[in-house]
């Protein structure tokens, strides 16, 4: 998910010639947030007891499922204030 996005950031770089790039870098990431969002959604319905990695140094659980869709929500609402904000150059 991380590189997909960075790799649409990238894509978005390259094919723009504005100067004012913050507002399309806004929505791409909006975009990749709710994608996250949704992701974490399917995963919270499969995920029961919790999951251990790395010998339980990672340990997903629902409360860290729900706190990361809580994280990324504050954050879609934070990226919504600059994103649809058009100034004129």
């Amino acid at each position: 998910m991380i590189m997909i996005t960075i790799l649409f950031l990238l894509v978005s770089n390259a094919v723009v010639s504005r100067r004012d790039l913050s507002l399309l870098f806004n929505r791409i990431a909006i975009i990749a947030l709710v994608y996250c969002v949704l992701q974490d959604f399917t995963s919270l319905s499969v995920l029961n007891k919790g999951i251990g990695l790395h010998g339980g140094l990672v340990y997903i659980s629902n409360i860290t499922q729900v706190f990361h869709i809580f994280i990324f929500v504050i954050s879609i609402l934070i990226l919504q204030l600059t994103g649809f904000h058009y100034r004129k150059l």
